[in-house]
């Protein structure tokens, strides 16, 4: 395990060791809005302090990009401002971390959540090389290695090889607060689709998808967050699957906080053809 990996993976287990000791009363007191702009719950917070503190153990000068926190540097974790800026355009490396992916299921007590974390060689999402998500719940770990495949646990995982409608296509889509265009856009693969699911954790679903589980994943609102995908991102790809934007390109976009996504994981080309043909013009 190189020194990347071995990082993600204490990042991951120190964040599951700290939330989990908290009830869901005290999980879902919340605090100050986040860098990302939404209001930070107490969970959040111990769950990124929990990530930060393995980061700087590790000393590893990257730029980290994080939800609650925004941007901050791995060896200072003082906040990017007016002193700052010039060192981030130049940063070798950054870390793309949403400690709790799922909070609200994670509040309420639903057992699907997440930790996520990626390492990129610059500020793009296609430039992802390292990739860890935990099931906060289970302890599974999700994790790749660009060039080097996708493993949960230690076993290569790989994407389902979709052929054929024979049992019914499985069908992750995300549709909290979609507009109504969008919705209707999504209409007829809606009606065609027999199976449709949302769990509440953009990264871990995708990593079911890679698992095999699911046969594709689609969030078409134009809301999600690079941070919250782009360990996703890796490891569907790495399983062999594909990820693409709403126009049926390869996904791309800056790892910032700004940023915001509609993408299309599907395992295979098949299946990837069969949405885009069942999916409205806007």
């Amino acid at each position: 395990m190189d020194s990347i990996m071995s990082m993600f993976h204490d990042i991951c287990m120190n964040v599951r060791s700290r939330v989990n000791t908290m009830s869901r009363k005290e999980a879902g007191i919340s605090l100050a809005r986040g860098a990302g702009g939404d209001i930070t719950k107490k969970i959040d917070k111990v769950g990124e302090d929990a990530a930060l503190e393995v980061v700087r153990r590790y000393g590893i000068d990257c730029t980290v990009v994080s939800e609650e926190a925004g941007v901050v540097y791995s060896n200072s974790y003082k906040k990017v401002g007016e002193d700052y800026a010039s060192n981030v355009k130049d940063s070798k490396c950054f870390i793309a971390l949403d400690a709790i992916d799922g909070t609200t299921n994670a509040v309420r007590g639903i057992p699907f959540y997440s930790c996520s974390v990626a390492y990129a060689v610059s500020d793009r999402l296609s430039s992802v090389t390292h990739a860890a998500v935990m099931d906060i719940t289970s302890g599974d770990i999700y994790y790749a290695v660009k060039g080097y495949g996708a493993y949960m646990n230690g076993s290569r995982i790989k994407t389902v090889d979709v052929s054929s409608e024979k049992d019914g296509y499985i069908i992750g889509i995300n549709l909290s607060g979609i507009s109504m265009d969008r919705l209707r856009r999504m209409g007829k693969i809606l009606a065609m689709v027999n199976h449709i699911r949302q769990f509440g954790s953009n990264a871990l679903e995708m990593c079911l998808l890679a698992r095999g589980l699911l046969d594709a994943y689609i969030d078409v609102r134009g809301k999600i967050r690079v941070i919250d995908i782009a360990a996703a991102y890796l490891i569907v790809s790495e399983a062999g699957g594909i990820v693409v934007d709403e126009h049926c390109k390869a996904l791309d976009a800056p790892l910032n906080l700004d940023a915001r996504l509609s993408f299309i994981a599907s395992a295979n080309e098949y299946m990837l053809n069969y949405i885009f043909s069942s999916i409205a013009s806007e």
